[in-house]
């Protein structure tokens, strides 16, 4: 690339690692102020000592920074537009502002701000750490009660019937987890006793892939879950507490927020549906379901009826008659229940499919399984495979399942017949909650194209949350065309929050990312055997398809705000928003808009090979615990834009190449980094 240097602005600019010394750039203007030039150097670009400019300041901005990346505290950031909250006032959360993340229905309560006897434990950042529960916490703190009487309470802003308990309880001492309750006060009497469980948490091993609940693999993990219940309505200023009592017998209860909200009434069969009752389905029996459920679609698909009918309660799917053997393919039909509040399939394989034929209509049902473990051979998803054109994913929950929707069926064109060639055109799937689950929390696979996510809520997934995911290896075309918009992301344990993977013409816009364990909040990334993206991409199709190519080849991240993302996973320091090149280049991207705040290391991160076509248009990292941009393990830019990239409060510095000369940070980009 021919860089114009007059255009570039760089700012303790650490270089040379490997050849163990620090080159610094020129320090030129930005926006009228000369930059400070200077950053102290640090070993394989983790924290040191703070970054020191030429005027003797600290950071590279002149000023101090709150941000400990070893201690994980955070930062004194506020989020654009969010309402700083008072510990102990008893009031929600913060909101997000910007218009940013998904309409959802609850109010929520983070634990540290509600009003208790009981200790407020963290900040923390320290992961696999079972003396830090609170590290995999909203917010990264909670309260902990231990003893009897103590508690957490919190008062209603709104009327609301319900409640959700985000919270961790021990596992038992050879692992499988244990159950047990916790007292549920309104306007200070108990009315319910709340089941808990740990069951589905306490996943060890560190970044294993496998996740058994086997303490003896150390490194535990995955400490949250949640418990829901509905209650007798309450009106605005009740207080709710949550409280250990004599017969709430777990050792600790570490609460980490609540939701508040007013559920309505649950709805009633409408005409034309099958209901599975009629086919000897009963609610809440613990009896196996599944055979008379399987029935009633046969019976729908025989007589070309309109759909099927769940009413309120819970049946259990274990027992299936597809040759599959799991799942229940409704395709081309409605599948609808009283409410997600009401209407809730469990068991071991309630999960469902519309193979082939598309156009299915799934809502207002729950989707509860018991997988308490990722085993990647086994389709053990809410739901799963490709879902032709026209399907909708409408006010549903999915937890304690692996995926709650992997959209795709992987090798299926390799496989003789092929198995599933079905592609996904024009999916919705929105106003949904995917929580809990072992790996993601929807991955559009498989050549899924026209598709919209948007207006969901995904809390504690074991991989992406949301993925966009072009697998080259399944023998489909490229993803195109696909929008996830409006949503929010809190604590996948694993992976990213949102993640493009090749591909064309897609779109992650208008969401929010709150706290990620291990990795990057957004990542744009050749990898996973992934088609190439944009302008890369052959002309020629493995399949052929009625629709055409895109007529943008560019991908976008565009209105997203990412909170304490980053950290540490594959031996290396994750930046919370990541370019990565590995298996190929990564061109014709766009990002603009986004709000970078407290990432752990870098902020914006690009990594290996080779970055073409891509522009940054106002983004805001502030508060970094590492780097504000990072260049790691040399990557290679081509027409790399930066719009008014402004980082401030970054604890190392505002831009870092390890081992690479400052002619060649220089020659990276084109464009400035603004420092104030």
């Amino acid at each position: 690339m021919t860089a114009k240097l007059s255009l570039l602005s760089f700012t303790g600019i650490c270089l040379g690692l490997l050849t163990n010394h620090c080159a610094e750039a020129p320090a030129p203007y930005v926006k009228g102020t000369q930059a400070a030039a200077g950053a102290s150097n640090s070993t394989n670009g983790g924290p040191s000592t703070s970054a020191t400019s030429s005027a003797g300041t600290t950071g590279a901005t002149g000023q101090a920074n709150t941000v400990g990346a070893s201690t994980g505290n955070p930062s004194t950031v506020t989020v654009p537009e969010g309402k700083p909250i008072a510990v102990g006032s008893g009031n929600p959360s913060s909101t997000y502002g910007l218009g940013r993340g998904a309409k959802v229905p609850w109010i929520e309560f983070q634990a540290e701000n509600g009003i208790t006897n009981a200790a407020i434990i963290g900040p923390s950042r320290e992961r696999y750490d079972a003396n830090h529960i609170e590290a995999e916490a909203i917010g990264r703190k909670a309260v902990r009660l231990d003893k009897t009487g103590d508690y957490v309470a919190f008062k209603a802003t709104q009327v609301a019937n319900s409640l959700v308990v985000r919270l961790s309880i021990p596992d038992s001492s050879g692992g499988g987890g244990i159950d047990s309750t916790i007292g549920v006060y309104v306007a200070g009497k108990r009315v319910k006793s709340l089941p808990v469980t740990s069951r589905y948490s306490w996943v060890y091993g560190g970044e294993a892939l496998a996740t058994p609940n086997e303490p003896g693999q150390g490194q535990p993990h995955t400490f949250f879950d949640e418990a829901r219940t509905l209650l007798t309505e309450f009106p605005a200023g009740t207080e709710i507490k949550l409280q250990k009592d004599a017969e709430d017998n777990a050792a600790f209860y570490v609460i980490d927020l609540i939701d508040l909200e007013e559920v309505a009434p649950p709805l009633t069969k409408p005409e034309g549906l099958v209901s599975i009752v009629d086919f000897g389905a009963k609610p809440d029996d613990n009896i196996d379901d599944a055979v008379a459920i399987q029935n009633a679609i046969n019976s729908v698909i025989d007589k070309k009826g309109k759909g099927i009918w769940i009413p309120a309660g819970k049946f259990i799917v274990t027992t299936l008659l597809d040759d599959k053997g799991f799942s229940l393919n409704v395709s081309g039909m409605e599948f609808r229940g009283a409410g997600m509040w009401y209407s809730t399939l469990t068991g071991k394989k309630p999960t469902l499919s519309c193979v082939n034929a598309g156009g299915c209509k799934f809502s207002d049902f729950a989707i509860s399984g018991e997988v308490d473990r990722r085993t990647d051979s086994i389709p053990t998803n809410g739901f799963d495979g490709s879902v032709g054109k026209g399907t909708t994913i409408e006010n549903v929950w999915v937890e304690h399942m692996k995926v709650g929707f992997w959209c795709g069926s992987d090798g299926a064109g390799s496989a003789t017949p092929p198995k599933d060639r079905s592609q996904t055109d024009g999916l919705v799937v929105r106003n949904s909650r995917f929580r809990n689950l072992y790996a993601d929390g929807v991955n559009l696979d498989n050549g899924t194209v026209n598709s919209l996510i948007e207006h969901n809520h995904f809390r504690n997934t074991g991989d992406d949350s949301i993925a966009i995911w072009s697998y080259k290896g399944a023998m489909d075309d490229p993803d195109e065309g696909n929008i996830a918009r409006n949503n929010t992301v809190q604590m996948p344990w694993r992976a990213n929050c949102f993640a493009i993977y090749g591909g064309l013409n897609n779109i992650i816009q208008d969401s929010v990312c709150e706290d990620v364990l291990a990795y990057p909040g957004i990542m744009v990334g050749n990898l996973f055997n992934a088609h190439p993206f944009g302008s890369d991409m052959p002309m020629a199709r493995s399949v052929s398809r009625a629709i055409p190519i895109s007529k943008s080849v560019t991908s976008q991240v565009k209105n997203m705000t990412v909170i304490r993302g980053g950290g540490t996973f594959f031996s290396a320091e994750q930046g919370a928003l990541k370019l990565n090149a590995e298996q190929g280049a990564v061109t014709d991207i766009e990002i603009a808009n986004v709000d970078v705040i407290d990432a752990l290391f870098a902020g914006v991160t690009f990594n290996t090979g080779s970055m073409k076509g891509i522009k940054l248009s106002n983004i805001n990292v502030t508060g970094s615990g590492g780097y504000g941009v990072e260049l790691d393990n040399n990557p290679k830019g081509t027409n790399v834009v930066f719009d008014s990239v402004k980082v401030l409060q970054s604890k190392l510095g505002v831009i870092f190449g390890k081992g690479i000369s400052a002619d060649n940070v220089r020659a990276f980009y084109t464009g400035e980094i603004i420092t104030k």
